[in-house]
């Protein structure tokens, strides 16, 4: 149980990074960072979700575009997988 909150927590905080890169910590330029940037940080993260999770671009996430993204991220890990593989296999033995 412990894993799958870290494992959220860093799905959060590698969202918030992602949405917010680039801009400064003071998002409202008021001179110091406080409980209202996170609150810009947060909606802005919450709204790059929304959009990227809309898979079928009909204004609102639903069961629809969660298993269009499932889908997406399973043949995208499938391919990595398949890359990394194929390059093992062409990778020479090591010697002990």
């Amino acid at each position: 149980m412990e894993i799958l909150i870290v494992l959220a927590a860093l799905v959060a905080i590698g969202a918030i990074w992602y949405f917010n890169r680039g801009q400064k910590l003071d998002a409202n330029n008021d001179g110091k960072v406080d409980l209202a940037d996170v609150g810009t940080f947060i909606d802005k993260t919450a709204k790059g979700v929304a959009r990227v999770a809309d898979a079928n671009k009909d204004g609102k996430v639903d069961a629809k575009d969660a298993k269009a993204v499932v889908k997406k991220a399973a043949v995208r890990a499938k391919a990595t997988v398949k890359r990394v593989s194929s390059a093992a296999k062409r990778a020479p033995a090591k010697k002990k």
